[in-house]
């Protein structure tokens, strides 16, 4: 049977326990957070992904994850409770680790960022501009609004977590949206190499405005409708010939 968050929520907020609905509530955060990004038991969600139904793919995932930190930050969400605990535990660690396949870090760092490869891997699928967008405003969705929650959830974490944070998690997050996210990141370099499956060469860029346009309009944009969240697109059509450490300059 497939449960809502409310149904969570009515579930037990008849107790009249706050925490107990807090609990609730991350529960069902980490359920979707589990069955975006898995369909089977494994030792980071184990069955957590069942009797939820959420999309599978990148943009969404992005949305979920941020949507459990947010909840984490909540006035009335209890951090001093054993699951709040593990909750943070399990995103510090669990989910932070990209050498554990299937986990959220994982699947930015390592899945997501294979279709951005100059040239791409043998077997890699090669995307089009307008789902390297999708898949660009997954990284921009994160990355901004991420930026702004942190200080309110470290605050919250000092307060009330017991001593609880999340280095570890902002460790690899720090390393995933400089290598996607950042002025010098995939998602420029894409548009500075014109998306082709190629050896990096920033002189190509200003000479594919079609698929730029796909990349941002159709791709990026159409994200930004499907899901909202204010994300600014950051990224330049024309880049510098000069490179410095395998980077571009935008212009």
């Amino acid at each position: 049977m497939i449960l809502t968050r409310l149904a969570f929520l009515i579930a037990v907020a008849s107790a009249g326990d706050i925490c107990e609905t807090s609990d609730a509530n991350l529960l069902y955060r980490r359920k979707m957070v589990c069955n975006s990004l898995v369909q089977a038991s494994t030792s980071f969600c184990k069955d957590d992904w069942q009797n939820v139904s959420a999309s599978k793919d990148w943009p969404s995932q992005t949305v979920y994850f941020y949507q459990l930190l947010d909840a984490l930050a909540a006035h009335g969400t209890c951090l001093n409770t054993s699951y709040a605990q593990e909750t943070l535990t399990w995103i510090n660690s669990s989910m932070a680790d990209p050498s554990i396949a299937g986990n959220f870090m994982w699947t930015w760092l390592v899945f997501q960022e294979q279709y951005f490869d100059m040239p791409r891997k043998p077997g890699v699928r090669i995307e089009s501009p307008d789902t390297l967008g999708r898949k660009c405003w997954g990284f921009a969705y994160f990355t901004q609004h991420w930026d702004s929650l942190q200080p309110l959830l470290g605050k919250k974490l000092n307060d009330e977590g017991g001593g609880a944070n999340l280095f570890g998690f902002n460790d690899s997050y720090r390393r995933a949206t400089q290598e996607t996210a950042s002025p010098t990141g995939l998602c420029q370099r894409v548009i500075c190499n014109c998306f082709q499956n190629a050896s990096y060469d920033p002189s190509r860029s200003g000479s594919c405005k079609v698929d730029v346009g796909e990349f941002h309009y159709l791709g990026f944009d159409r994200e930004a409708l499907s899901h909202g969240g204010n994300v600014q697109y950051t990224w330049h059509e024309h880049c510098s010939n000069k490179t410095t450490d395998n980077t571009s300059t935008a212009v």
